[in-house]
């Protein structure tokens, strides 16, 4: 529209400046006419984004009339916009093909002579005993190999555009075949970075984040991706520097994930080099190890009980025959001996020094030694009623007392003797945290497929540095003690496909959680 418009528009101005006001007129009226055609093809846009081809060749039709239409009343052969011509023919060959091309120069050409032609008559006359082809002959002293030039010239334009414009369409299309490419190899290699079930993080050569998959956001903890980019590293994970796993390659850490989680990263690292080998960045790839060093650490654990066990074997063999003959020789002094007072409290001390080896014997034996798995189904709820009520009557301490919720018809598979001998540990445990008294409360709840026993106290509680710490064999704060008793508890209850949580803080009591597999068919056999 600007182009029709200062052309022609100009074109007008120029003619009417010379007097040509008729040729200014029509130049006038044609434009209105294009201007009048662009709002039709307006209007009808969207028929004609339908059928696009459709619309070129109107729209082709149309520039060729109106060409020839100004050519004609600007002078015909002596036009200054025949070139408007090669113009339509250029446009044809980009906008359709070659062959398109092909038959708009002949339509020009044609078109073009006709115009020609009716100069010819208007300017020289035909006399009735000549033929045309006379006069033709007679005008052509005048301009006629003009004509000519510019038919050959619109062949030219037509193959010369014909075939560039083939070119053109013929490299479109390679392109177009390998921006598909492109993006398919872009997609594979996207899909296959977030496919990955390791994380990968790249780092451009300043240590700033540009990309991280979807595997490495899941581990870390962080919802999306625009939270990290353009970052630096040390910022997500602390301690970690760029400069240790550019020269280390391979590292672990633990990291803190934004929910709290403590995490174990492996990591390793490389350089991000392009087809030159010139470095461009890095790449971290890095696994949540969590589980696997939580593996590695029962394996050990596991790999030392069985050591302790064959140990605990041959001591308690060893310990225990001694033992006896000590109680034995006992038994025998404690009536030779004088009946005195100091007599019967010293035998009474040996005898319960023997017995007390006797249970340390026995427990390190139940930690040491594999929990033998069982299909009795045992009452839980009654273990743990009956072994408070024996505890209540065991202790006898005034300032101590206890709250048993737990209701009767909780099956577990377990053995009820084990059982009694994990509540009673923690039962004790609560009490030696209370020297000066306090609650104990005992709750139950079922869930679909557990049972859940809490035993809270109101004791000192748990120091938040030994609370991972309280189920190791000898760990103890008090004063005395082996250091046994709760790990005995845990050893049970895992054995038995359970586990055993401690809620604590210092000087807020403590809540130790038990869960163990629940069974919802209880056959008549039992065991209570």
């Amino acid at each position: 529209m600007i182009i029709t418009t200062v052309l022609l528009g100009s074109g007008a101005v120029i003619y009417y400046g010379r007097g040509a006001r008729k040729e200014a007129f029509y130049l006038a009226v044609i434009v209105a006419v294009i201007y009048f055609l662009s709002l039709v093809s307006l209007l009808l846009q969207s028929l004609f984004q339908r059928y696009p081809k459709i619309f070129k060749i109107t729209q082709l039709f149309f520039d060729l009339v109106l060409a020839s239409t100004v050519i004609f009343v600007t002078g015909g052969k002596s036009s200054p916009f025949i070139f408007l011509y090669v113009l339509i023919i250029i446009y044809s060959s980009i906008a359709l093909t070659k062959l398109a091309s092909y038959v708009t120069a002949l339509v020009s050409g044609l078109v073009y002579v006709l115009i020609v032609f009716y100069q010819i008559r208007a300017e020289v006359p035909i006399d009735p005993g000549r033929s045309i082809w006379s006069s033709v002959s007679e005008w052509g002293e005048i301009g006629l190999v003009s004509t000519y030039f510019h038919l050959t010239g619109f062949l030219l334009v037509a193959i010369l555009s014909g075939y560039l414009s083939e070119r053109f369409r013929t490299a479109g299309r390679e392109l177009g075949k390998s921006e598909r490419s492109l993006r398919i190899l872009q997609n594979l290699h996207e899909n296959i970075i977030q496919s990955l079930t390791s994380g990968v993080i790249t780092l451009n050569l300043d240590g700033k984040i540009i990309s991280a998959n979807r595997t490495g956001l899941e581990i870390l903890g962080i919802s999306g991706e625009d939270k990290i980019l353009g970052k630096d590293l040390g910022q997500f994970m602390t301690g970690l520097h760029l400069e240790d796993l550019v020269s280390k390659k391979r590292e672990q850490m633990l990291y803190t994930a934004p929910d709290g989680r403590m995490v174990t990263l492996g990591f390793s690292s490389s350089d991000l080099k392009d087809t030159d080998d010139k470095t461009h960045g890095y790449i971290i790839i890095f696994q949540d190890l969590t589980e696997v060093k939580e593996l590695e650490d029962r394996l050990r654990t596991s790999e030392k009980m069985a050591l302790l066990g064959q140990l605990a074997a041959g001591l308690a063999h060893e310990l225990r025959n001694p033992l006896s003959a000590i109680s034995g020789a006992v038994e025998i002094l404690s009536s030779d001996v004088k009946p005195t007072e100091d007599n019967l409290r010293l035998v009474r001390m040996a005898s319960q020094e023997v017995e007390r080896l006797n249970l340390l014997v026995e427990d390190f034996l139940i930690l040491t030694m594999p929990i033998q798995k069982l299909t009795t189904l045992v009452d839980f709820g009654r273990i743990v009623n009956d072994t408070v009520e024996s505890f209540a009557k065991t202790i006898r301490r005034g300032n101590i007392e206890i709250i048993n919720q737990v209701e009767n018809g909780i099956y577990v598979q377990a053995d009820s003797y084990r059982l009694k001998q994990a509540v009673w540990n923690l039962l004790l445990n609560s009490v030696d945290a209370m020297p000066i008294g306090g609650l104990i409360i005992i709750k139950s709840k079922t869930e679909e497929n557990n049972v859940v026993i809490e035993i809270s106290d109101e004791g000192k509680g748990i120091d938040e540095n030994f609370i991972s710490r309280i189920f190791d064999p000898f760990f103890t704060t008090k004063e005395v003690g082996t250091g046994l008793g709760l790990a005995i508890v845990q050893k049970v209850i895992e054995g038995y496909n359970g586990n055993i949580n401690v809620v604590s803080s210092r000087g807020k009591g403590a809540t130790f959680v038990i869960t163990l597999p629940r069974f919802k068919e209880v056959p008549a056999d039992v065991i209570h």
